[in-house]
This record gives C-alpha cells, structure tokens and sequence, in this order.
C-alpha cells in the first residue's frame, strides 16, 4: 500500500520529474507534460512515431506509438510508462537512445518532414 511505501511514490514522483528534464534538454518535445508518471514523446508523424518504437524496442525499450486516427497526425508520439522500480541509469539510457534515434530517423530519406 502507499501508507507502507512512501518511499516508492517519491521515487516515482523523481523518476518522472528526471525523465521530463532530461528529455527536454534533449529538445525532445514533451507537449504539457508535468513529470507525471506517463510522459509523451511528440513526433508530429505516425511514420515517425512507428519507426522510433520500433527502433527503441530493439534496444530494449518499449514504447509504444499512439497513432492517427487515436491522435490528430501532427500530435503523434510515443508513450513511456516510468515506475518507481526504474534505476537513473535507465532512464539517462531511454533518453539518450530516444535523442539518438530521433535524430538518425529524421535525417532519414524516408522520413516524412515536418510541416
């Protein structure tokens, strides 16, 4: 329960508040994240989306796209689940890989560009 667990929600709490910094100062795109638990990646394309849950899966991170038609196309984006069970090195790792494959996905030729 969270009465016998306090240090599990502040550990949630700080594994959310890391990863939204850090993904901002990747310059990845967090929309009105707050630090939340769940924190979208926003990729402006499904293609996109698709293409960088893929690429994360194969290393090990899972995130799945939300796509068109459950999102409007220009709010595509993938979603990460943090818990309180996750190490910083993790989430230091999941940010890194998701700046990395972003960057190689959008220098892409197949890539469909941004409006």
């Amino acid at each position: 329960s969270l009465r016998q667990g306090p240090d599990r929600v502040r550990k949630l709490q700080a594994n959310g508040k890391l990863m939204l910094d850090l993904a901002r100062d990747a310059g990845l795109n967090t929309g009105y994240a707050i630090g939340s638990p769940v924190l979208p990646i926003i990729t402006g394309s499904s293609l996109l989306a698709a293409r960088l849950s893929k690429a994360l899966f194969e290393a090990g991170i899972n995130a799945p796209p939300i796509i068109y038609p459950a999102v409007e196309e220009r709010v595509a984006r993938l979603r990460f689940f943090i818990s309180s069970a996750h190490s910083e090195e993790q989430i230091r790792f999941t940010i890194d890989e998701v700046a990395r494959q972003m960057r190689l996905l959008t220098n892409s030729p197949l890539t469909i560009a941004k409006d």
